[in-house]
């Protein structure tokens, strides 16, 4: 059997989401109290996991937005409407009529739009003239009035929002979300991204028109304990028995609890031939084949950075992770203080490593952290 529903590449849905409780129960009572919601993380920590999970357990009506693949704002506009039109789809109540309040809506509004059915779409398309931004509050407010007829609630997720901030017209976008999202009784908006520098700039700038418009989720890694627990109980139905604690610590070592790595981890010793319950030199050689698959990728990856830049990931692998700008640092990688400073400053921005509250640098993603140690690095991991 594939055990990819314990341990999805993807979307984690059913027994193979892992806890989250408390933020679970902070954005479903958020939903409900009509406050709009932005969860902040790493990729591929599962935001979208949570807010699914989330949105299952109310039930409630529910469209969304991928905006990580928006190049323009042509494209958000594409994303948001499909958004918009699943949502009307799903309320129960004949197409037609739901289309009429939509036109009695623009009527009422001089908004130019045709409204009818393609096929089994719906069709909502704007006149031509429009910009995106006064396509999506248009679209937004109809959605809005729609839902005040029928006397229902929904959620909007906007994932990867801080796409926005980086296309022309963007910053009109933004100030027509927010429009909407002050109006809204029925529409509840859920943004998530991954970039937070970007966010921050997007939420947390006064100048900028989401500023302080939502409640902020951080997403951190999963705890120890919940792990031990779900791991386990899938342990259990694969070899009949829990692992020893010493496969849970290399697990959690090795992935360093990164929900994507630790189900890519696991999915591969569970996937195995292994006849008995994996060891914790199983996990590594898992662990070290993962790392060399992805080496091509992370080569790739490492490409688009300085030499400067590449030689503190390098150093940070190899315990070198506070006092960087001191003199004993510098001397060892031939680099003034100041192209250091500059260089922390862009891995910081990109995601690569975070700064601790001890002032230690961390990096984000454990993979690339194992790669570096192994082809970079003569001590062993």
């Amino acid at each position: 059997m594939s055990y990819e529903i314990y341990f999805p590449r993807g979307i984690a849905k059913g027994n193979a989401f892992c806890n989250r409780e408390n933020e679970r129960n902070r954005l479903i009572a958020n939903i409900k109290s009509r406050q709009h919601t932005l969860i902040m993380s790493p990729r591929r920590y599962g935001k979208t996991s949570l807010v699914k999970y989330a949105v299952d357990e109310l039930p409630i009506l529910f469209g969304e937005a991928d905006l990580f693949v928006a190049v323009d704002a042509k494209r958000v506009e594409q994303q948001i409407l499909a958004g918009v039109k699943k949502i009307i789809s799903e309320i129960n109540t004949p197409i037609e009529q739901v289309l009429e309040i939509i036109r009695q809506y623009f009527k009422k509004t001089s908004a130019k739009w045709t409204v009818g059915t393609q096929g089994v779409n719906i069709a909502l398309i704007p006149e031509g003239s429009n910009d995106p931004a006064t396509t999506i509050m248009e679209a937004l407010q109809a959605l809005e009035d729609l839902l005040s007829k029928k006397n229902k609630q929904a959620v909007f997720f906007l994932d990867e929002i801080q796409e926005i901030g980086e296309v022309a017209e963007g910053k009109g976008i933004e100030g027509a979300l927010r429009h909407v999202a002050q109006q809204t009784h029925y529409l509840s908006f859920v943004f998530s991204g991954s970039n937070r520098h970007l966010l921050a700039r997007m939420f947390y700038d006064k100048a900028r028109p989401l500023y302080k418009l939502c409640d902020r989720i951080v997403l951190d890694r999963i705890d120890e304990q919940h792990y031990r627990k779900h791991i386990n109980k899938l342990a259990r139905k694969r070899w009949n028995s829990n692992l020893d604690d010493s496969v849970l610590e290399a697990l959690f070592t090795l992935t360093e609890r990164h929900p994507f790595y630790m189900n890519g981890l696991c999915l591969r010793l569970w996937e195995s031939d292994l006849k008995r319950a994996p060891s914790s030199e199983d996990a590594r050689i898992y662990w070290i084949n993962m790392v060399t698959e992805e080496r091509q990728e992370i080569a790739r990856e490492l490409s688009t950075l300085s030499a400067g830049q590449r030689k503190i990931l390098i150093a940070i692998t190899e315990g070198h992770t506070r006092e960087l700008t001191g003199k004993v640092f510098l001397n060892k990688i031939y680099m003034t203080s100041s192209s250091v400073v500059e260089a922390l400053k862009i891995l910081e921005q990109r995601d690569y490593i975070e700064r601790k509250t001890n002032g230690e640098y961390h990096f984000i993603d454990p993979l690339m952290a194992a790669a570096l140690r192994l082809y970079f690095n003569d001590k062993d991991f």
